[in-house]
């Protein structure tokens, strides 16, 4: 196939280079196409255009959310690979969930021009509907979807309608993790970011091949810098020695494992302590949306505390909160505190920004 013969397909609707465009130009101008559908169509007009980068927000996750520019053709070498090592054929359904606004929405669509698949469109929502669709081939949700589409009577039978299915941008806490072992399609968690242009690297959540461990995709080389934490090359997509903030440990297989992040650490009394380690032995303990964190204090320097998306337990409620913590984790790894707050600060796409949130209640503290 030439560049000129070239064909797109959405929603099953076929399309040549110009077709798609004018067809892109019509529903923008549309007053009845609704917004989530309208930032699609700019960001196709955009792939399209004959601009070699694009600019591309980051989620904010680790800091203030800011653009960066990426190339096109490190865009489409990141989807080849994807289609390559899922075995995506042409004219496969895929379906779109996510928000393009971030790089995970829009490798969705980049990976679908690019090979030629079938791109179903769904409102990017907590818990999407696609129960018009058959049988989809590939997706990419977030946690908090997952977790809310099984918690809905048909929500398994919708998900293991997609043969293989990414799940990444946070946390999945052990409670969704042990629910997703028991699905009968292929599941995966990524590990990636904006700057990478997506995941550069995947862990079996399910199956026989399960692991708790990151593979590193092909031409994707890592090691660990000064500090412990993850530096990535991956030259098929631009990226030369990008240093990370994500401490993690390798195994004699070179695949890894995240501790947590540098600037989440807590040094406390002397001891250096990963939020992110214990919340993982504390998932599905705590009944409510939590995250541990450090406050100055006059003795320790920092103190460990537990942030809690809710209203104050009662005093039988917090005891019971402090024996189940105590049973499962002890010494500086147990909370000094808990903290309830009505609602964290989140991203656009409901991952919780817990610096943000922390920094916020620190500066109520600590005013100036």
């Amino acid at each position: 196939m030439n560049k000129q013969d070239k064909t797109y397909l959405i929603d099953g609707n076929l399309f040549d280079k110009d077709g798609l465009i004018s067809f892109c130009y019509g529903n923008m101008t549309s007053p009845d196409i609704p917004g989530w559908e309208r930032e699609i169509w700019e960001f196709i007009l955009e792939w399209l255009s004959p601009n070699d980068e694009l600019e591309v927000q980051t989620s904010g996750s680790t800091g203030e959310p800011k653009r960066i520019k990426l190339s096109k053709v490190y865009m489409a070498a990141s989807a080849r690979l994807t289609l390559k090592f899922f075995g995506l054929k042409h004219r496969d359904p895929v379906l779109l969930c996510l928000s393009v606004k971030y790089i995970a929405g829009k490798m969705m669509v980049v990976r679908a021009l690019t090979g030629g698949l079938n791109l179903l469109l769904s409102e990017p929502s907590s818990a999407p509907d696609f129960s018009r669709f058959g049988k989809i081939s590939f997706s990419a949700m977030v946690p908090m979807q997952v977790s809310e589409l099984l918690a809905k009577p048909d929500g398994r039978i919708q998900l293991e309608k997609i043969e293989t299915l990414i799940i990444g941008g946070s946390f999945i806490d052990k409670t969704l993790e042990n629910e997703l072992k028991n699905l009968k399609n292929n599941i995966w968690q990524t590990y990636g970011m904006t700057e990478t242009i997506s995941h550069i690297a995947l862990r079996k959540l399910n199956g026989r091949d399960a692991s708790e461990w990151y593979k590193p995709l092909p031409g994707v080389e890592l090691k660990k810098d000064e500090r412990g934490c993850l530096v990535i090359t991956a030259p098929h997509i631009g990226v030369q020695n990008l240093v990370t903030n994500d401490l993690v440990e390798f195994n004699d297989k070179r695949a890894f494992k995240v501790l947590g992040r540098v600037d989440n650490v807590v040094i406390s009394g002397g001891v250096k302590l990963f939020p992110e380690k214990i919340e993982q032995k504390l998932s599905g303990k705590v009944e409510n949306e939590f995250f541990l964190a450090g406050l100055p204090d006059d003795k320790l320097g920092e103190k460990l505390v537990m942030f809690i998306e809710s209203e104050s337990l009662n005093p039988a409620g917090k005891d019971q909160l402090w024996k189940t913590i105590k049973n499962t984790v002890s010494g500086y790894e147990v909370p000094k505190e808990f903290i309830f707050l009505n609602n964290f600060e989140r991203n656009e796409q409901g991952k919780v920004l817990r610096k943000k949130t922390a920094d916020k209640y620190a500066s109520s503290l600590f005013p100036g």
